[in-house]
């Protein structure tokens, strides 16, 4: 009775948490976690602040233009030289006073520089949408093994709860017979084992689902228990090609889309080191806007065109031109080593995800012949003519089947977002869960 009322507790406790558990469908599951993620905060940032970047470049070739305004203390004396009837005269002149005055710089070439910073930002603002991409395809990839690890974790858990059911029927039925005298006491201890094991296995199953579920409710920042209602699926015909899938990865893998902007960056990088060697052309202005204390050498304005030609440099241009290619080489390293595993990537999930289909089809048989198995063998024991041990063997047999197709599925599941994750097409996995044609509960 103790035994009883404690199980009978511990139901309505599983039954509470469950009705105030927020049920969530895989999409619903992914619009939280766009909506709540640090990490796609982060990278959404970022990407905004190399636009600011390249707003802030757009007038780079633009005149610069200040005012400025200084006080002043100085004096001057000026000989005028000697004159007939006047003498030597000396003029003295008092400087002090403020200065304002308007001043115009205006880059006309620069050899390549400006634009080439330009452009380099430019490269740098696809670069981090890149980046937020693979931030994206990483959270969906990462969502659906906890999503889909609760899910398995719910289905077994119910599988072991009705056996547990069963074998608590088995028991009393096995009590009935040892008192009618058709089974022996070692009968009875038999199915009291049996459902002790039974039960052993539903509690475990129940913290594993207990462990799944506070993982995915901590990547979706959820305080409340969160059970998911989109079930295992199978997609059995066939997938893509492989050559298809790999085609697709190169086009649109987002690590691969970024190592293509940082070498655009990169290339930029050499122009603005050999614009190190151009001449430099502007033009200047200066506007005075205090008159009174000027001396009669400073003009009221002046402007005209200049040319700057560096001839003695404190940085080695040559090195800063051989930094600039080096940076372009490990690039294009780098790219090549992606594209490498990438399509290593590629080809071990879609090779996983086709294993998955194959196997997850041969089990179709196994579970057939399991059921009429146990159908056989219940029947026979209501009749009292099978043992405890027989019909134990044969629930546990289609126990494993069916937790064997539940595991396959969900191989399957977590092998298709990883393809998907790698070719840039994370997205795509919620039309895959609409489309399947097999959906499996428990």
């Amino acid at each position: 009775m103790r035994r009883l009322l404690l199980m009978m507790l511990g139901w309505g406790a599983l039954v509470s948490s469950v009705g105030h558990a927020e049920v969530l469908s895989f999409e619903a599951a992914r619009a939280l976690v766009q909506e709540r993620s640090d990490a796609l905060h982060a990278a959404d940032a970022e990407t905004r602040r190399r636009e600011y970047d390249v707003k802030a470049a757009e007038t780079m070739g633009y005149p610069e233009v200040s005012v400025n305004y200084v006080e002043i203390q100085g004096h001057k004396s000026l000989d005028l030289g000697t004159f007939p009837f006047l003498g030597h005269i000396v003029k003295e002149a008092d400087l002090g006073g403020p200065r304002s005055a308007v001043s115009m710089n205006w880059p006309i070439y620069t050899g390549g520089k400006i634009t080439a910073a330009q452009q380099a930002k430019a490269a740098d603002v696809e670069a981090a949408q890149a980046e937020q991409r693979g931030t994206q395809e990483q959270l969906d990839g990462e969502l659906a093994r906890r999503y889909f690890s609760l899910r398995l974790a719910n289905d077994v858990e119910h599988l072991r709860q009705a056996q547990f059911e069963q074998t608590e029927r088995d028991l009393a039925r096995a009590r009935e017979f040892e008192k009618q005298g058709q089974f022996s006491a070692l009968e009875r201890l038999s199915a009291q084992v049996s459902r002790d094991e039974a039960e052993r296995e539903f509690i475990k199953a129940g913290h594993t689902r207990a462990t799944a579920e506070a993982a995915l409710a901590r990547l979706l920042r959820s305080n409340t228990p969160v059970q998911a209602s989109s079930p295992l699926f199978m997609q059995t015909r066939p997938l893509a090609p492989l050559s298809e899938w790999m085609q697709m990865a190169q086009d649109a893998n987002p690590a691969l889309a970024m190592l293509r902007a940082k070498q655009q960056a990169a290339e930029q990088g050499i122009v603005a080191a050999k614009a190190a060697y151009m001449p430099e052309v502007f033009a200047y202005g200066e506007y005075n806007l205090i008159k009174r204390n000027l001396s009669l050498t400073e003009p009221n304005w002046i402007a005209g065109l200049g040319v700057r030609i560096k001839l003695f440099a404190r940085e080695d241009r040559a090195s800063a031109v051989g930094s600039a290619r080096a940076q372009v080489d490990r690039v294009d390293a780098l790219r090549a080593e992606a594209r490498n595993q990438i399509e290593t990537g590629v080809e071990a999930a879609w090779l996983r995800a086709e294993q998955a289909q194959r196997q997850f089809a041969l089990y179709a048989s196994s579970l057939d012949l399991a059921r009429e198995n146990l159908r056989l063998r219940e029947r026979a024991f209501d009749e009292g003519q099978t043992t405890v041990l027989e019909i134990n063997e044969a629930r546990n047999a289609l126990l494993r089947a069916q937790t064997g197709q539940a595991q396959i599925a969900y191989e399957f599941d977590i092998a298709l977002i990883a393809l998907l994750e790698v070719c840039g097409q994370g997205g795509q996995y919620v039309n895959y869960i609409k489309t399947a044609d097999v959906s499996l509960q428990p």
